[in-house]
């Protein structure tokens, strides 16, 4: 009975030491001297390296790495996450610890050093590493002597659940391993917030984001740019400099090359800017402008760098060429029509009160003929208000509100003008330059609100004849600046108040109509609530630690992300099973990003 037993266990052992090799790197066993326990309150064990092993892998020694183990009695993998070392000279085995009576001279012997090292473990999940199986907690005790490794990526990526989907955000951020983290496509319909001060990667991470939907078939993107950010990403990326070759490579391990990319602008046009810079109002000669005033000088800031572009323009399509690359944008101006939107004119500007804005609905329903804001303004007359008894305050709230539409120069231009129908239909990338006309905010925020009102229901008349057959993207970055927290006078109330039912209402809904919002912002305090509530996947960039913990990072991490390197977040998302991943994403990301300040 001994005899089979002992010749059973000495199978399983042979059988755990060849399955741990095919994993991973062999480095130590579980120890056989020191005990290993688990109860309701832990989970670990005691793992032993050798003194080779320790010098020749230098993350060997630093908390957080990931190792694993092959149970000899269950050959099932258990992953590991290092929290503890314990090392120590081994003439220290000659001395009573507690003995604190002076010691002769101690000569210097690097021979002593020659000794085993204990990592203290903490078990995370276990798997049958042959079968194809969900990982399970672990909740058992692996046998002294079992192998342990430093496993393959893909064997973390299968014990943690991280590589779920086609949308690869970046590495597992561990020291000793090169997993990857992705999610379906899909999860992005439940919206997402990017949180990090200046410089942290949080534009990086979004424009990563882009590169990847771009590549399929059935995504669609659509990116309010109120930075300057985003109107460029068609150009190729600045090849010269290492730190951007680094940032494509790590791109190119996760997703493949980017050798281009195809956009569609919509670039709002005012009187004043058609009268500065443009003589014929053609679509090709505001193409010709816009490339001569926002893409050329980036495009001679690339060439200085060594990689030559060549541009073609035809009509309002910009094309773009080089080595490696090619990509083009279509320039679509657009201003508003007053005879288009009448009936939505009363929520047009989203500081009307609600009795002005009520009052003002009724008006324009009874001045049907007027084509023109121009026009209706001059209707606005005291007969109108006194008819409907509107009230002094009310009165000052439309007039004033009207006049601040009128004032954006956006209205009734005679230029030529693209459907936006058209280019929801159409356009895959498709960005709204809000950044390159120098709008001030209230002009940002009537396009802003604009725009998602006609996006909302254009993606509502195709759920209803059922032709939505793709997803939508929504990404806003500076969000605070157009959903700002509820501070400020009654005006800034009644704004408040407005957009935060308009994107609770877009949120909210928005899954049936498989519409996905990704939001960006410095400090979630100066963003709406609703925003932070709803948007169910967090990624936390550098940032201070009363902000890291506010989103759900533990204090003592909280401190290390305040100090960490662009690129590194925590993706905090109640898809995972462990909460929250620590990941590195690629910075910069593979297409057009330039910070010209430096240069």
């Amino acid at each position: 009975m001994i005899d089979e037993l002992y010749n059973g266990m000495r199978e399983r052992t042979s059988r755990a030491r060849a399955l741990a090799v095919s994993l991973g790197k062999m480095v130590g066993k579980i120890s056989k001297y020191m005990p290993n326990r688990i109860d309701q309150e832990s989970l670990y064990v005691n793992a032993v390296v050798d003194a080779e092993t320790y010098y020749s892998n230098e993350y060997l020694g630093r908390m957080g790495i990931l190792l694993g183990t092959v149970d000899i009695r269950t050959l099932e993998f258990i992953l590991l996450q290092v929290v503890g070392y314990e090392r120590s000279d081994i003439t220290s085995s000659l001395f009573n610890s507690s003995d604190i009576t002076p010691k002769l001279v101690e000569d210097d012997d690097p021979g002593t050093l020659i000794g085993n090292v204990i990592l203290k473990c903490e078990m995370l999940t276990r798997l049958d590493p042959l079968g194809r199986g969900e990982p399970v907690p672990a909740d058992i005790i692996p046998e002294p002597q079992s192998p342990v490794i430093i496993p393959y990526p893909e064997i973390v990526e299968r014990a943690m659940g991280i590589n779920r989907g086609k949308l690869r955000l970046g590495f597992l951020d561990i020291s000793n391993s090169e997993a990857k983290v992705s999610i379906p496509p899909e999860e992005l319909n439940f919206h997402s917030l990017v949180i990090g001060t200046t410089g942290a990667g949080k534009t990086s991470f979004i424009k990563d984001v882009i590169a990847t939907l771009a590549g399929m078939e059935d995504e669609q993107v659509i990116i309010f740019d109120a930075t300057g950010d985003y109107y460029h990403s068609f150009l190729p990326p600045d090849l010269s400099s290492d730190h951007v070759r680094r940032g494509v490579e790590d791109y190119n391990k996760l997703n493949g090359p980017v050798n281009g990319i195809h956009t569609s602008i919509i670039f709002p046009v005012t009187n004043r800017w058609l009268r500065k810079y443009t003589q014929e109002r053609t679509e090709e000669e505001i193409t010709k402008t816009y490339y001569n005033l926002y893409i050329k000088p980036l495009i001679n800031y690339i060439e200085k760098k060594g990689t030559r572009v060549n541009v073609q323009i035809n009509g309002r399509r910009i094309e773009l060429s080089s080595d490696h690359w090619r990509s083009s944008a279509e320039i679509n101006p657009f201003y508003l029509s007053f005879r288009e939107n009448r009936r939505i004119v009363h929520k047009l500007n989203p500081y009307f009160s609600e009795q002005a804005s009520h009052f003002l609905k009724i008006i324009t329903a009874q001045l049907k003929d007027v084509e023109s804001l121009d026009e209706f303004i001059e209707n606005m007359n005291e007969e109108n208000f006194e008819k409907l008894q509107v009230h002094k305050s009310t009165r000052e709230n439309i007039l004033r509100g009207l006049y601040l539409l009128r004032e954006t120069g956006l209205f009734d231009l005679r230029s030529p003008r693209t459907s936006l129908g058209d280019l929801l239909s159409s356009s895959r990338i498709l960005t709204i330059d809000l950044y390159n006309q120098e709008l001030d905010d209230f002009a940002q925020k009537i396009l802003t609100y604009y725009f998602l009102d006609r996006i909302f229901q254009y993606r509502e008349s195709k759920m209803r004849s059922g032709e939505i057959n793709n997803k939508l993207l929504i990404i806003i970055d500076e969000a605070h600046r157009f959903f700002p927290s509820n501070k400020g006078g009654e005006e800034d109330s009644n704004y408040v108040r407005r957009v935060a039912g308009k994107i609770s209402v877009m949120m909210r809904l928005g899954r049936r109509r498989r519409i996905g919002f990704l939001f960006s912002t410095h400090n979630p305090s100066d963003l709406s609530d609703i925003i932070v509530q709803l948007a169910n996947t967090k990624f936390v960039f550098r940032t201070s630690l009363d902000i890291a913990e506010s989103l759900g990072v533990s204090r003592s991490e909280g401190k290390i992300l305040s100090w960490e390197r662009n690129g590194v977040a925590y993706m905090i998302s109640p898809w995972l099973k462990q909460g929250r991943l620590k990941v590195r994403v690629p910075v910069p990301p593979p297409i057009g990003h330039y910070d010209l300040s430096r240069t």
